[in-house]
C-alpha cells in the first residue's frame, strides 16, 4: 500500500485554509475611506500568500519527499519543540496584553528566532537588529500608517508611562 505524501496533505490543507480566509473576509464590510486599502486587504493578502506557498510546496517539495520515502512527521524532539513554540505563542499573547505590541513583538520575534534556529548558528547582532526593525516597522506601520490601534500594554498605564 502506498503511503500518502505529507506535503500534498499539508498543501491541500493550506489551500482549504486560504479558501476559508477568503470566504470569511468576504463578510467584512467594505472600506470606509476611499484612499485606504480597507479591512479586507491584509486577510486577502495572507490568503494569497498561503495559497501560493502551498502550491509551490506541492510542486517542489513533494517530489523530494517521495524520493526520500516516508519518515515520521515529527520525532520526539520535534514534538518537544512544537510544545515549546505553542508555550511561546501563549506567552506572547499574555505579554502583548501586559507590555503592549511594540516591545512584545521585538522580544517575541527574538525568542522565536532562537527556538526555530535549532542547531544552526546565527548572527545575534543581525537577529537583534532585525527584531527591533521589523517590530518597529509593524507597530508604527499599523498605528501611524493604517491608523489601526495596537495594544499598548496595561502595565505602562498602571505605572503612568505613555507609550507611542
Amino acid at each position: 500500500m502506498k503511503k500518502i505524501n505529507r506535503t500534498y496533505v499539508m498543501g491541500i490543507l493550506g489551500l482549504i485554509l486560504s479558501a476559508f480566509i477568503v470566504w470569511q473576509t468576504g463578510k467584512v464590510p467594505m472600506r470606509l475611506v476611499a484612499r485606504e486599502p480597507g479591512p479586507r486587504f491584509i486577510p486577502y493578502l495572507s490568503a494569497a500568500g498561503i495559497a501560493l506557498f502551498s502550491i509551490l510546496s506541492m510542486i517542489f517539495d513533494a517530489p523530494k519527499e517521495a524520493e526520500k520515502g516516508n519518515q515520521p512527521y515529527l520525532d520526539k524532539a520535534g514534538w518537544t519543540r512544537l510544545i515549546v513554540i505553542i508555550a511561546e505563542a501563549i506567552g506572547f499573547a499574555v505579554c502583548m496584553h501586559l507590555i503592549g505590541f511594540w516591545i512584545t513583538a521585538m522580544a517575541g520575534m527574538f525568542v522565536f528566532i532562537l527556538t526555530l534556529k535549532g542547531k544552526k548558528k546565527i548572527n545575534l547582532v543581525f537577529a537583534i537588529l532585525l527584531c527591533v526593525g521589523l517590530g518597529s516597522l509593524c507597530y508604527f506601520g499599523f498605528t501611524q500608517g493604517f491608523h489601526i490601534p495596537l495594544p499598548k500594554g496595561t502595565l505602562w498605564d498602571a505605572i503612568g508611562i505613555t507609550m507611542p
